[in-house]
């Protein structure tokens, strides 16, 4: 379907609901029939009404439910005017997937005139009517494939139908249906199974030893039409295509990706339940969802601000997750962005501050002019100084007029802190007073990055607690060719410094309770002696 070209981020309002409670007037409007029993559902309470009543809602349910079966069936020929409107920019108009935005897209567009298609729950290669509307609905996640779930349900069965008409002879064959095992909940022990079966059918050549798509294999993996494609990140499960749920991962085991080197795998490992064993196991590789910040916190701390990203220190302070996205304002554009998700960690104490990032890349990179390499490199964007108001400079490094200053991390050369005034024009401050330390592993990187807190030099940002501080980022995966603009990157967040607490919150509650004691003592013995 259309690609959008700005891939969803960490925005979004959640809907909210009001509910009005009725007054008084408002119940005694046409229908109230003034008896004490009476429900607003009839206009008497005799059960001869209440009977016809839930005869009424049965047979709308009912009808509901035969809509919704007859618009199963969908209108090719309607179906196809959505498609030209909706999908043709990418599938093309003949549905063989080389559509004016193809060349854009990684992963591209599906050709429907093959008739394979990934996402199933058949056991023959044949989707049912029900996987591909629910593929238009949901969306490929990581993909350019949005959900159209915004489109009248009525039109995402026409499209069905329509889809199904670019490759007939592959639905002349029925679907057949996929029996999975008995499902196995999931436990330590059953974890600990899937992670046996992990191994030993090599699932980690592909997908690599934590699950950070960072196998060995990956360079070599090709799709049916010789594209180069990743294998899934499996410690992110909110991006698993064909869903995330038990049943589904299982499917996917059992079924294999069709059109992929994602085979099936029900026949490999060696008893048919170790589909779900396995599922369980890569399910306790990640997260089932991610909370985005909007707010990214400072904590402040007393202790010694550990170097190693690895410390036992930075487990303890909450990561703020940071959605990014691709740069695609200024050429060379960066439309399918590796990095797309930084959790970071911040502390500070009277002296200095220091911020921890964590973030996946599949291949540790370094600049190579040689092998035509690029360096991974993560960068946090600041104002100069502190300034009143929402004013901010331009979040793409600033401009001539408004510049920015930078906390820029390479690997190979390590942190160095600069001013910006556009992409192409970032310029090194002499005299670093940043350090940082870095370790990667299975696929991730880990950072620390530490500065004193104040600076008397103009060009460089002076902390302080308590305010609200514009913050952006942006991130370099050099083993997939981004550098310079062809990034990923945020708009401002803000970042705050949280106030030291006062050790007078351990102090003034216990005076409170004695000085209130002792009072009640007091009372009590001018009582007595009055007595």
């Amino acid at each position: 379907m259309r690609a959008l070209v700005h891939r969803r981020g960490a925005w979004g309002g959640q809907p909210c609901s009001t509910t009005l409670a009725p007054t008084r007037e408002a119940s005694l409007t046409v229908g109230h029939s003034g008896h004490p029993d009476y429900t607003g559902l009839a206009g008497s309470p005799s059960p001869a009404r209440r009977f016809a009543l839930v005869t009424l809602i049965v047979l709308v349910f009912v009808g509901a439910g035969i809509g919704s079966a007859f618009a199963q069936a969908g209108d090719a020929q309607a179906g196809k005017l959505v498609y030209e409107r909706k999908c043709a920019l990418c599938h093309g108009e003949k549905g063989d997937g080389k559509g004016p935005a193809a060349e854009l897209l990684v992963p591209k567009p599906r050709d429907f005139t093959t008739g394979v298609y990934k996402i199933r729950t058949t056991a023959n290669k044949v989707p049912t009517d029900r996987d591909l509307f629910r593929v238009i609905t949901d969306g490929m996640p990581g993909t350019s494939m949005p959900s159209w779930a915004v489109l009248p349900e009525k039109d995402r069965w026409n499209l069905v139908a329509h889809l199904k008409t670019l490759a007939p002879d592959t639905f002349k064959e029925a679907p057949k249906k996929l029996e999975l095992p008995k499902e196995v909940a999931s436990s330590p022990e059953s974890i600990r199974r899937g992670k046996e079966m992990y191994e030993a059918i090599e699932c980690n050549k592909c997908h690599g030893t934590d699950g950070r798509a960072d196998g060995p294999s990956r360079p070599e993996l090709k799709d049916d039409w010789g594209n180069a494609i990743a294998p899934a990140n499996l410690t992110m499960p909110w991006r698993f295509r064909g869903g995330s749920a038990p049943v589904d991962v299982a499917t996917r085991l059992a079924n294999g990706v069709v059109g992929t080197p994602m085979p099936s795998f029900i026949d490999s490992v060696e008893k048919p339940e170790d589909v779900w064993h396995l599922a369980n196991y890569i399910l306790s590789l990640g997260p089932r969802t991610l909370t985005y910040a909007t707010l990214v916190s400072v904590t402040n701390v007393s202790d010694a601000i550990p170097d190693d990203p690895d410390a036992a220190f930075w487990k303890a302070i909450a990561p703020n997750h940071i959605a990014l996205l691709g740069q695609v304002i200024v050429d060379p554009r960066n439309f399918n962005p590796s990095i797309d998700l930084v959790s970071v960690r911040a502390v500070y104490h009277d002296k200095e501050i220091a911020f921890h990032l964590t973030w996946d890349d599949p291949m540790q990179s370094v600049e190579d002019a040689a092998k035509k390499t690029y360096a991974d490199a993560i960068s946090l964007q600041f104002p100069p100084q502190p300034r009143p108001g929402p004013e901010r400079p331009y979040f793409l490094m600033g401009d001539a007029s408004d510049g920015v200053y930078l906390l820029r991390w390479q690997n190979g050369k390590g942190v160095t802190e600069a001013t910006a005034n556009g992409p192409t024009k970032i310029v090194p401050l002499a005299g670093s007073e940043a350090t940082a330390k870095a370790v990667y592993a299975n696929g991730q990187y880990r950072l620390v990055i530490k500065r004193p807190l104040a600076s008397k030099h103009p060009d460089r940002l002076t902390f302080q607690p308590a305010v609200f501080t514009p913050v952006a980022f942006q991130a370099w995966d050099g083993g997939a060719g981004e550098t310079g603009t062809k990034m990923s990157l945020t708009s401002w967040y803000y970042l705050r410094l949280e106030e030291p607490q006062s050790n007078r919150r351990f102090v003034v509650p216990p005076v409170v309770a004695i000085l209130t004691f002792a009072a009640l003592l007091l009372v009590v013995r001018v009582a007595n002696r009055r007595a």
